[in-house]
């Protein structure tokens, strides 16, 4: 072990992270890593000259992830590189990174969460990057070239790059839905505004829309009952997370707007515009949509555009569709659901490897066009064939459930804590018409919004620690108050200012100051 890696895991000793692990009966397993040299000259930028076969700490307790899949033996048929899963399996990751850490024995390459991983770099457990991607990894530096909001998001905070991440493609995540069918049973127009949305939740609560001579509808819905009504907060310009105001990141539930914007939800709530059960409700979609009682939500377009079809024989007509999010009080028409670019996983190499160069050359293959295609649909003639030029998935592919977990349990494609970059292209696939036609209008009319996706940000240890520290007190009081508010127990506007006072005194100002700190370092490169 060398000293810097001494000095790692004596330092996670220190603050109990290894052994909070340790303590719930786990064993130390030393971890086996390849001696195998690197090959210095005449290699390839997609491997290694000589088959080589390196250590991965690759966490999977579904025991679906192989290191002999379909595609990772085709990448190390063009590669020369092989892995060799040196994982604990059972438990939970967190607990096995920490075993693997303290085992001594890091492997080649470790994949993991990022923010973990420049953690456990700045105490030289990992190697620096930069400048073997300026000399091996051509396909990946011209993705960095290209991509200077990616580069600044991993640049750790000591300036070096330690991982490769895993980047998603696409823009449109999430969309407001709407009973189109009870729409024009009343005769109503597709609402525009917040004021219209309101008036047409109250016709679904009053006018019987699903013809059952019953006042059973519940107009608005939402599945995630840890997000609850908060998803209407938008229509106020108020938000319940971190998001980024005037150029700043904000705490939405300190701002002055999420006063105006739970006031108004807990209103809706006390009239019956919302579902009473909304902190609590599971499953609120299969539910309530399958009784036809639902009749608006906001949600992820793919998942929510299905039951139109799964649910045809049990609600015959039924049409919810994707629409427009409705005008703000302000004015502004705005989406905030957004797909990340980061995942906030990827892989990185130890400092105790001998085969750096194999590693990153074997990181750069799967940022090629080969690469990337391997990844994303897996294996030709089997999973998808060539069609014009383009990758096209096979009907046996198609015809699946679930059509990503077929693909990462099959081929071992999509694996989703590596450093790759994701083609939309294979899930416009498997998505049916309606949601591409509400993930299209609302890319094309730009109705997403950036503001309410933060990038993936690098703390110091230090910071983190703060934000440990920090975030449970705060998310966990400003839950309980507007949990409280929405139904009634107290009202917003006069417990407001005491409200903002106590989050005051559990820290909230510096919690937001050590996200903009970090904010203003992603901005600047460093």
């Amino acid at each position: 072990m060398n000293r810097k890696t001494s000095l790692l895991l004596a330092t996670l000793l220190l603050s109990g992270t290894i052994l909070g692990a340790c303590s719930n009966g786990a064993e130390s397993n030393a971890l086996s890593k390849t001696n195998s040299e690197s090959q210095n000259s005449g290699e390839t930028v997609q491997g290694a000259e000589e088959p080589v076969t390196l250590s991965i700490f690759y966490f999977d307790n579904t025991g679906t992830i192989k290191m002999d899949s379909p595609v990772l033996k085709k990448a190390a048929e063009l590669t020369n590189v092989s892995l060799n899963n040196v994982a604990s399996t059972g438990g939970e990751d967190k607990q096995a990174y920490n075993l693997m850490l303290a085992s001594g024995s890091l492997p080649d390459i470790i994949s993991y969460n990022i923010t973990e991983l420049n953690a456990i770099a700045s105490e030289g457990a990992l190697e620096p990057l930069n400048d073997y991607i300026d000399k091996l990894a051509p396909n990946f530096k011209k993705f960095l070239d290209e991509n200077e909001d990616v580069k600044n998001a991993i640049t750790a905070s000591d300036g070096n790059i330690y991982t490769i991440p895993f980047v998603g493609d696409g823009n449109a995540s999430t969309g407001w839905f709407i009973r189109q069918d009870w729409l024009d049973k009343l005769q109503m127009e597709v609402p525009k505004t917040v004021d219209e949305f309101y008036s047409v939740l109250q016709a679904f609560r009053n006018d019987d829309p699903n013809g059952n001579g019953k006042k059973d509808e519940i107009p608005y819905i939402q599945r995630d009952n840890n997000i609850g009504a908060y998803t209407l907060l938008p229509l106020w310009d108020a938000y319940d997370k971190l998001y980024i105001k005037d150029g700043k990141i904000a705490y939405g539930p300190y701002e002055d707007e999420f006063k105006v914007g739970i006031s108004n939800i807990a209103k809706w709530y006390n009239e019956g515009l919302i579902d009473k059960e909304i902190f609590t409700r599971a499953k609120a979609r299969e539910t309530l949509l399958g009784n036809d009682t639902a009749g608006s939500t906001h949600d992820w377009f793919a998942s929510t555009s299905n039951f139109n079809q799964s649910l045809q024989n049990e609600v015959p007509g039924l049409k919810l569709l994707p629409i427009a999010p409705p005008e703000s009080i302000s004015g502004k028409v705005f989406e905030v659901g957004k797909r990340p670019k980061l995942s906030g996983y990827g892989w990185a190499i130890s400092s105790q490897s001998k085969n750096v160069e194999a590693a990153v050359k074997y990181f750069d293959f799967w940022w090629s066009e080969e690469g990337r295609r391997l990844f994303n649909f897996g294996i030709e003639g089997d999973s998808y064939t060539m069609v014009d030029g383009k990758p096209v998935f096979t009907e046996e592919v198609l015809s699946q459930p679930a059509v990503n977990g077929y693909l990462t349990e099959k081929y071992g494609a999509q694996l989703p804590k590596i450093g790759v970059w994701q083609d939309f292209s294979y899930e416009q696939q498997w998505t049916n018409e309606i949601a591409l036609k509400g993930i299209n209008e609302y890319q094309e009319n730009n109705y997403i919004s950036d503001d309410y996706t933060l990038p993936t940000l690098n703390f110091t240890q230090e910071e983190q620690k703060r934000i440990d520290a920090l975030v449970g007190p705060i998310d966990t009081f400003f839950h309980e108050k507007a949990q409280t508010w929405v139904m009634g127990g107290e009202e917003a506007e006069s417990a407001f200012s005491s409200y903002q006072t106590q989050l005051r005194n559990l820290g909230v100002e510096e919690y937001v100051q050590i996200y903009n700190d970090a904010y203003q370092r992603y901005l600047h490169g460093n």
